[in-house]
């Protein structure tokens, strides 16, 4: 659902489709019920999304919360990585919230975040679902001007953020690495 009410568009790149979680998909992850998630996703569910991990539940619980206090954050909201082939979820991409809603209190600045889980890594998934996260943001809605929070130690995640073409911005946010990206294109296009 994006903040009229009307269903969402999944966003698209050449392999993948980031399909926005429904309220109602949201609340059988958050209550753990994996039939009625199975039901409502249109797509095969990762095992990975119901791993139990404690740090999950409240996750996706913040996410679901965030959109029940404000409809109009759900565009911005969390995502299947739906590898549309095989029509199955291999993670999950998301924003922050709105421009504005980031780590770093920029205004104006889109977070992106995404995870690939592990079956799925060092096919470039998360590189794409990024990309697809930024286009998006700049056609749809102008934003020029992103960030993304990585731990030091998570490599892999530097180096998507290197191909994405993130740069370090000297900033530390709760132990990660605040990298950031202008978008050029967007900028020009908007006259900036």
């Amino acid at each position: 659902m994006n903040g009229s009410g009307a269903p969402a568009e999944p966003i698209r790149s050449p392999r993948l489709d980031l399909v926005l979680l429904s309220q109602p998909l949201l609340e059988a992850i958050v209550t753990g019920d994996r039939h009625e998630a199975r039901t409502l996703a249109g797509f095969a569910l990762a095992g990975d999304l119901f791993s139990g991990d404690p740090e999950d539940v409240p996750y996706f619980a913040m996410r679901r919360d965030q959109v029940l206090r404000d409809a109009s954050w759900a565009p911005w909201s969390q995502r299947a990585i739906v590898l549309r082939e095989e029509n199955e979820m291999i993670g999950t991409a998301t924003f922050h919230g709105p421009p504005g809603v980031n780590d770093a209190c920029l205004p104006g600045a889109a977070e992106v975040g995404y995870e690939v889980y592990p079956a799925y890594r060092g096919r470039g998934f998360a590189t794409e679902a990024g990309q697809a996260l930024i286009d998006w943001a700049c056609r749809e809605h102008g934003v020029s001007h992103f960030i993304s929070g990585v731990a030091p130690e998570n490599l892999p995640s530097l180096r998507v953020g290197e191909k994405l073409g993130f740069v370090p911005s000297g900033a530390i946010v709760d132990g990660e690495l605040i990298v950031e990206l202008h978008q050029p294109i967007c900028e020009r296009r908007l006259g900036a």
